[in-house]
């Protein structure tokens, strides 16, 4: 039977427990300060200092520590016209997802939408489920080599380079195959010597082919577990860059040779619907109508600063190609003449989100 004495322990306790299912978990773990059982860090991190850099030996490796982001530097000059500048895309923004085989010509590679760590690993697993041994591989460098394969009923034999490098954009990479072919002269541990382009460009796309489905049936390549640390010290810079030092100074950079960036800038032009209205390509000039409008609801960030409504007035480009040492660099110049910043500077950046 309850007694008066009974109730009001009861009651007691019972305050006692709701004042304690009151108190914030972080708080009451650090019961007694110092000497509770778990200190409280709660806004420890507001004191936190910058460590310096470390520091390797430098008889040690230092891959493993790499940057495998491509940081670009700040370019010069003067921004003040954008006020409150625009949030920038996602690194991967421009990333094509999946497995991609580009023609130019006899020129022939895989796009894939995976850093150059990411690809490693797979490309080795290749020649694995082949059952195919190699001679040479270099993570660093990104290139592997087989051993001399013998035809059967023949001399000859045959012998693959594959090689793995950064994309147009970051985030991107391509691969590339070289086959080559001898009658057996060769000592089986003498260097190859591949040629500029394959002995049988038939055979280098069968392997071309033959990767590509392999890579694109692999569901573990974007896995952090399967990503090389040694193949993620090669350079993630990619082959396309845009530089821009003030509104309507913006230029494209590619890291590509003449014939190849005249090609894919032809490609991003099409691919982005830009209506080509002439094109010469012994002068390296396109002749284009863009009106810079956005497929948005409400003009975007460019456009609310330069006052643009919704009509957008279509503007004639050049979009001028020049060999700067071993860079292309791609500007645009209203043909009237009249300066138009932003639509100058959005054609630039719409031609390299569209080059593959």
């Amino acid at each position: 039977m309850s007694t008066p004495l009974n109730k009001a322990r009861l009651l007691r306790t019972l305050a006692l427990l709701a004042a304690a299912t009151s108190v914030s978990a972080c708080s009451w773990l650090g019961v007694g300060g110092e000497d509770g059982w778990l200190r409280d860090r709660q806004g420890e991190y507001l004191q936190a200092e910058i460590t310096p850099t470390m520091e390797i030996p430098p008889e040690l490796d230092s891959y493993t520590i790499d940057e495998l982001y491509y940081i670009p530097e700040i370019t010069p000059g003067d921004r003040d016209v954008y006020i409150v500048p625009p949030a920038p895309k996602p690194i991967d923004a421009r990333v094509r997802e999946g497995v991609v085989v580009q023609r130019f010509g006899e020129r022939a590679w895989i796009v894939i939408g995976a850093t150059s760590g990411q690809v490693w690993p797979r490309l080795r697993d290749y020649w694995s489920t082949e059952e195919i041994a190699l001679s040479m591989e270099s993570a660093e460098t990104g290139v592997l080599e087989t051993v001399w394969l013998p035809q059967p009923d023949t001399d000859l034999r045959h012998k693959y380079q594959v090689w793995v490098e950064p994309g147009l954009h970051a985030g991107n990479s391509e691969i590339y195959v070289r086959h080559v072919s001898d009658n057996g002269e060769s000592a089986p541990d003498e260097p190859a010597q591949f040629p500029e382009e394959s002995d049988s460009q038939e055979r280098e796309n069968t392997i071309l082919a033959s990767i590509s489905l392999y890579l694109a049936d692999r569901t573990d390549l974007y896995r952090a577990s399967s990503v090389s640390m040694l193949a993620g010290s090669i350079e993630a810079q990619g082959k396309a860059r845009v530089i821009s030092a003030s509104a309507g100074d913006t230029r494209l950079e590619l890291d590509l040779d003449i014939d190849r960036a005249w090609s894919q800038l032809n490609q991003a032009i099409n691919n982005a619907n830009i209506e080509v209205l002439d094109s010469d390509r012994d002068a390296l000039r396109f002749n284009v109508a863009f009106s810079g409008a956005e497929d948005e609801d409400e003009p975007g960030f460019f456009g609310r600063l330069f006052g643009r409504g919704g009509d957008e007035e279509v503007i004639n480009f050049d979009i001028i190609v020049e060999e700067a040492g071993e860079i292309i660099t791609v500007q645009a110049e209203p043909a009237s003449g009249q300066p138009a910043p932003y639509q100058q500077d959005l054609l630039i950046r719409t031609i390299n989100d569209n080059l593959i």
